[in-house]
């Protein structure tokens, strides 16, 4: 952290407002993560800690977003106990692959998914076919699967898992915007906490920043699941392409400079 006397004071209001943004544009979005941990980083925390201080802020801000929709009954719980098996599964394997990538490799794998389901998913013609008119009844073999790759892509890496779970989310249950936010945030909350768990064993967690960017987390969720009920589908679709594309080309020039 930074020796100057007016950052020691300053500090906690700081790591507050940086966890009330990236918890809204998780909450509608997601990506929030790359404005979060570049920023943690270059105030001296180190990368392996960042990365595990990030996500308290995380897990609270699905909860509290999760809280809102599922309060006015946009969580569909059928499919969210259909999914929660293999994202508990994956979670596990995650776990015990909780290491990291080479960053370069990483950003650049990353940039070219993200684009990719924002491209797949704003084409008029499906080329993956049509999502189901309705929620499937039983859990697929194919849900079960990539569900579980997700969980475990989540947990070794977090960073962009959202966009791969609404489209993921999308495909499979073939519910509105909103519906998916709500599955995606409670989905993600669960191999969130696993893999946290595993981290703060392991140390790598800064708890005064933890908690302070937490509280800015639980009012940024709020916020978000509050605009997407008032601005509805639309605004949602149009916002996760947004944060998604702006995602891509920081990685991309990240990668550059």
């Amino acid at each position: 952290m930074m020796d100057a006397t007016w950052w020691e004071y300053g500090q906690y209001p700081a790591f507050f407002v940086l966890g009330a943004i990236v918890s809204l544009i998780n909450s509608i979005a997601g990506g929030g993560s790359t404005l979060s941990l570049p920023i943690m980083i270059f105030l001296g925390m180190p990368a392996t800690v960042a990365n595990g201080t990030n996500r308290i802020g995380l897990i609270i801000g699905n909860i509290s977003s999760v809280a809102n929709l599922a309060r006015h009954g946009y969580l569909n719980k059928k499919i969210f106990f259909q999914l929660l098996i293999p994202t508990i599964v994956g979670a596990c394997i995650g776990i015990l692959f909780l290491v990291r990538i080479g960053d370069k490799a990483f950003q650049a794998i990353l940039a070219a998914v993200i684009c990719l389901v924002v491209v797949m998913s704003r084409l008029r013609k499906d080329i993956f076919g049509k999502p189901p008119a309705t929620p499937p009844e039983k859990l697929t073999w194919k849900g079960a699967l990539g569900f579980c790759c997700v969980a475990i892509y989540g947990c070794i890496v977090q960073v962009g898992v959202g966009f791969v779970q609404i489209f993921s989310l999308t495909r499979y249950t073939g519910l509105d915007p909103i519906h998916v936010n709500a599955l995606k945030n409670a989905l993600t909350t669960v191999f969130l906490c696993m893999s946290t768990i595993a981290l703060g064993l392991a140390g790598k967690i800064d708890w005064p920043i933890a908690i302070i960017m937490a509280v800015g987390a639980w009012f940024g969720g709020y916020c978000g699941s509050f605009l997407q009920r008032k601005k509805g589908n639309k605004f949602i679709e149009n916002f996760i392409s947004v944060c998604s594309i702006a995602l891509a080309i920081y990685l991309v020039v990240d990668l550059i400079v």
